[in-house]
């Protein structure tokens, strides 16, 4: 029996998808006008907590990354948030090696639309090639119900 998800849950694996088919616009309309995204780590030249300024024109940046796939790992919710543990994995356009990040997105939704994340990720590992086996120790012991979106 296939699981049934809120319609929450069913919006950010929506999105999700868009990333992975590059359809910024299809993303866009899932995002409240004044939506943002916090990368909940240091980033470039010590600053702290990094996080989207120009949403449209970052979503251009990163969705035509060809060969994205998400592993979900687990999902969960609240009263209008969304969890999703994952492992972000996407081809190194010049050299073709994969990248694969385990991350966690936590998602706000206000009125059927994303209003606000924050991306967990360790910034350190999201640059190393790591294989499919290296990933699958940081679950070794997870019940989750693992879903490939690609």
């Amino acid at each position: 029996m296939k699981k049934r998800y809120s319609k929450n849950v069913q919006m950010v694996l929506e999105v999700l998808k868009d990333e992975i088919r590059g359809d910024v616009e299809a993303a866009f309309k899932k995002l409240t006008p004044d939506y943002t995204m916090t990368w909940v780590y240091g980033g470039k030249r010590s600053e702290l907590f990094p996080a989207t300024k120009r949403i449209k024109e970052d979503l251009k940046e990163v969705y035509p990354i060809k060969g994205r796939q998400y592993d979900i790992k687990n999902i969960a919710e609240g009263d209008n948030l969304v969890m999703v543990e994952l492992v972000e994995s996407y081809p190194d356009p010049d050299t073709k090696k994969v990248y694969r990040t385990p991350l966690v997105l936590v998602l706000e939704i206000k009125k059927g639309k994303i209003r606000t994340g924050r991306h967990y990720c360790d910034p350190d590992l999201s640059r190393l090639y790591l294989t499919k086996r290296q990933v699958a120790q940081a679950y070794k012991k997870s019940n989750g119900k693992n879903m490939l979106l690609k």
